[in-house]
């Protein structure tokens, strides 16, 4: 049986902190934000929304889950926090303090960024075109505006590690309160499923979860490359990495970049992550940049 505790059913906030939430809703903010987007974390007694009511002020939403799945007897109840924030991490941290086993199975981190459609727009554009996934073997694909790289599908073989990149919903991370209105930010999220995949980040307790480095994990996880800026050199790298003639001539090259172009492109725009993948020889040769360079490339 599941029970679910929304932000709605908490005390409603005073007039002037909504006020100031909705200013900070319509911001622009350059400088990114860094939260935990999901967190699941078993127990292995039974539960009541009641033991966790405290939490809703500091989190989106909260579920609790009686149940035993197969095979798992040490697992009788799964709470699910969205959104929550470092205070609720440590609040459900002292309220499971007692417990002999609490496991944590699965956690987004989130990366947000807000900005005008245009801006958020070209930062999505430029992210695609410039990132590499460290470790993912999968290819970016799309579904409903939203990009993944890493197999979702538990029934296919679900990846422990799949990104999530999208443009078009207001931030939520750390328990913001977006009205309908709310401006939409840049949103890349890494979704972590089972302890290898949590553990390889160094993710085992709620502690891990509340002292984590956000900023060194992303820089871990992502690549990101810059390409020459002429298509004709673009052209001129694919010939050298295929073993192509070295005095082709520029209209040959241009055509050689722009069938590139075309191929690992998704809806769009190019997906440097899954071009890599069919030419790696290619990583050798491009220049690498970071997240500060990318945010440089866009316009104000």
């Amino acid at each position: 049986m599941q029970s679910q505790i929304s932000r709605n059913t908490c005390n409603v906030p005073p007039i002037s902190r909504r006020l100031i939430m909705t200013i900070e809703n319509n911001a622009v903010s350059r400088s990114p934000v860094y939260g935990v987007d999901r967190v699941t974390i078993w127990l292995d007694r039974p539960a009541s929304e009641a033991e966790f009511e405290a939490l809703c002020e500091h989190c989106t939403c909260l579920t609790v889950t009686n149940d035993q799945p197969k095979f798992q007897a040490n697992r009788k109840c799964k709470l699910d926090l969205f959104q929550p924030t470092r205070k609720c991490l440590r609040m459900a941290k002292e309220i499971l303090r007692a417990e002999t086993n609490a496991d944590l199975t699965y956690v987004e981190l989130a990366r947000d960024v807000t900005l005008p459609n245009k801006a958020r727009m070209a930062l999505l554009i430029a992210f695609l075109g410039s990132v590499k996934v460290r470790g993912q073997r999968s290819l970016f694909v799309q579904c409903k505006g939203t990009f993944y790289c890493g197999k979702r599908a538990e029934s296919g073989g679900r990846d422990g590690s799949v990104l999530a990149v999208y443009a078009d919903k207001a931030s939520k991370i750390n328990n913001a309160r977006p009205d309908a209105d709310a401006m939409e930010c840049f949103h890349v999220e890494l979704r972590l499923s089972g302890k290898d995949a949590l553990n390889k980040h160094g993710i085992r307790t709620l502690q891990d979860l509340i002292v984590f480095n956000h900023k060194q994990f992303w820089k871990k996880s992502l690549k990101f490359y810059a390409l020459p800026r002429s298509k004709t050199k673009l052209g001129r790298l694919l010939a050298a990495c295929s073993g192509g003639r070295a005095d082709a001539s520029d209209t040959a090259y241009l055509k050689r970049a722009n069938r590139w172009l075309a191929k690992h492109s998704l809806d769009g725009p190019l997906v440097l992550h899954n071009a890599l993948k069919a030419t790696p020889e290619l990583e050798h040769y491009l220049a690498p940049t970071d997240w500060n360079d990318l945010m440089k490339s866009i316009k104000k």
